[in-house]
């Protein structure tokens, strides 16, 4: 554990987060995308304050759900785009506007979605990471909830709830 984190007697996403940091090995620019995710990440932690290991296994997987969406959506418009110079190519003598009217059309989800497209494959893989998020973040907020109310009830004395029943034991005669 750093010094910083020992200090802060937390769980530090930069210092121990794994998951966040192998999405940043498969971004294309990783110098840039590094950057970003970097500043994500302390964003993450300074708003989540992970207390321990648990909770930072689980922002760590929100981070890097979020990191992969990120990266996603930018494959995504740099397909688009693609798709778009492709119009623009095949209709160069076309009029501006009908080149716009074209382009959209080729690029809206109804086009894209057609079959061997991998179109659907990716808003799949797009549904499942925001699905993955939101769990995490219900799962992470139910988590702090729990370790909040748990201070406050170990300060108490435990009492008993079981009730002492007495009762008078008689050894039998034997006679």
């Amino acid at each position: 554990m750093s010094q910083k984190a020992m200090m802060q007697n937390r769980w530090s996403l930069r210092d121990h987060g794994l998951l966040w940091e192998e999405v940043v090995k498969s971004a294309g620019d990783q110098q840039s995308f590094r950057k970003r995710a970097e500043e994500f990440v302390n964003q993450l932690q300074e708003a989540a304050q992970p207390k321990n290991a648990l909770e930072g296994l689980l922002l760590d997987r929100m981070a890097s759900s979020y990191l992969r969406k990120v990266m996603l959506l930018e494959e995504h418009a740099k397909y688009k785009e693609y798709r778009r110079a492709g119009v623009r190519a095949r209709n160069k003598g076309c009029e501006p506007e009908e080149i716009a009217q074209l382009v959209l059309l080729d690029t809206q989800p109804s086009s894209l979605l057609h079959p061997g497209s991998g179109y659907d494959a990716v808003m799949k893989y797009e549904s499942d990471l925001d699905r993955g998020f939101q769990r995490d973040t219900f799962l992470l907020m139910q988590l702090q909830q729990l370790s909040e109310q748990s201070p406050a009830s170990s300060s108490k004395k435990p009492q008993s709830t079981s009730k002492t029943i007495n009762v008078k034991t008689e050894t039998p005669e034997m006679g």
